[in-house]
């Protein structure tokens, strides 16, 4: 029997692998399931584990940053992602297998065919320490590719390009296939990129997602309310909600500020 857990910060996601896991994979046992990529840390710092499902997008620490926080990589990993480029062509180069949200079941069987082959045989520890390589390399291109010099990062409209200093940013609001781009001068900002286009820009910069309509600079927040289900008042006076399923890794990061 191998021992798994699952790392990601979206419940249902975790939910419905469990699920399929469970149905299909009898020599499988998932033993802890986590939606706080801290907690999940803490666990694997302590604990040893066959296989890891790993999201690669998370707010406070991504996947790839756990990673890079163990010393000893005594685990295979089958990475889970929305959509992250640079995260995927590391994966590739290091031999390592991923999975596309929404999980696939012809695919998801494949990875742990291909795990189960390998459990044993392959050099994990050398794998994941060339994905940390490699992801570094695609990742600071991401970076130069998403800013400028300044740090600054570039909003498109149909006529011009735009920059703005993330340190101004007070939040991003989703708003369908638009984002509502909060400056703390009080200027607002219409950019025709979607909310998960920024987080994927900004989370490195110290933003995070307490909900899903939202990213905010963790900055500029002044207080957590815990009325009406909890949410995040930012110093301009907007209160920001905080999802059911985040909640937990909020709180939890102002205690490690205390």
């Amino acid at each position: 029997m191998y021992k798994a857990i699952i790392i990601d910060d979206e419940l249902n996601c975790v939910e419905v692998l469990e699920i399929l896991i469970k149905q299909n994979f009898e020599d499988l046992q998932i033993v802890e399931k986590f939606i706080s990529s801290k907690k999940a840390l803490e666990y694997l710092q302590h604990n040893t584990v066959d296989l890891i499902f790993l999201d690669i997008q998370m707010p406070f620490m991504t996947g790839i940053d756990l990673l890079h926080k163990l010393d000893k990589h005594n685990f295979h990993v089958i990475f889970t992602t929305a959509f992250d480029q640079y995260a995927i062509n590391a994966i590739k180069l290091s031999a390592l297998d991923y999975l596309l949200k929404p999980i696939d079941e012809e695919l998801l069987s494949n990875a742990i065919h291909k795990f189960r082959k390998v459990k044993g045989q392959a050099d994990i520890q050398n794998q994941l320490s060339n994905l940390l390589q490699q992801y570094n390399l695609h990742g600071s291109s991401a970076q130069s590719h998403a800013s400028v010099t300044g740090n600054k990062i570039a909003v498109g409209f149909h006529d011009k390009i735009l920059f703005y200093d993330p340190k101004e940013i007070l939040y991003c609001q989703s708003n369908d296939n638009y984002t509502t781009i909060q400056m703390r001068n009080g200027e607002k900002v219409i950019a025709s990129k979607t909310i998960r286009h920024f987080e994927d820009i900004l989370t490195p910069l110290g933003f995070i997602r307490p909900h899903q309509s939202y990213v905010i600079n963790a900055k500029h927040i002044e207080q957590y309310n815990k009325k009406d289900g909890g949410y995040l008042v930012m110093e301009d006076g907007t209160n920001i909600p905080v999802s059911r399923h985040r909640k937990e890794e909020i709180l939890l990061m102002f205690k490690n500020d205390m």
